[in-house]
């Protein structure tokens, strides 16, 4: 395994996962904290190069912690290079997390076919 280096290149593998999930909040409505699962297998080599670029805009984001509320939420990605062995994780506050993280999160991997902003 490759190191945790802010460069992000080497964080994706062919067998990599990514699980977003969306946390807290007053409101219990399960198909909203429902995870999304990317298997890096299944992608072509412009949605890796987009998810790659998911990432390393969550690394420039330091993994800002989410805030303690009643009616926050927060963002956790998980990244598994081997199925349930996490490699790393971030966690940001909804209000801190950039637009193609919401975007990966509701849309899957149409969000990665998307053109860039």
């Amino acid at each position: 395994m490759t190191g945790n280096g802010s460069s992000g290149n080497d964080l994706l593998e062919p067998t990599s996962v990514i699980i977003v999930t969306r946390e807290g909040g007053f409101v219990v409505t399960p198909g909203l904290s429902a995870p999304r699962k990317i298997e890096c297998r299944q992608l072509n080599e412009h949605q890796r190069r987009r998810l790659q670029t998911v990432l390393d805009e969550l690394d420039r984001h330091g993994g800002e912690s989410a805030s303690a509320g009643a009616d926050r939420r927060s963002f956790r990605v998980t990244l598994e290079v081997s199925a349930g062995c996490p490699r790393r994780e971030w966690e940001l506050d909804e209000s801190a997390a950039p637009r193609s993280l919401i975007g990966l999160w509701k849309r899957g991997v149409e969000e990665l076919d998307e053109s860039a902003d």
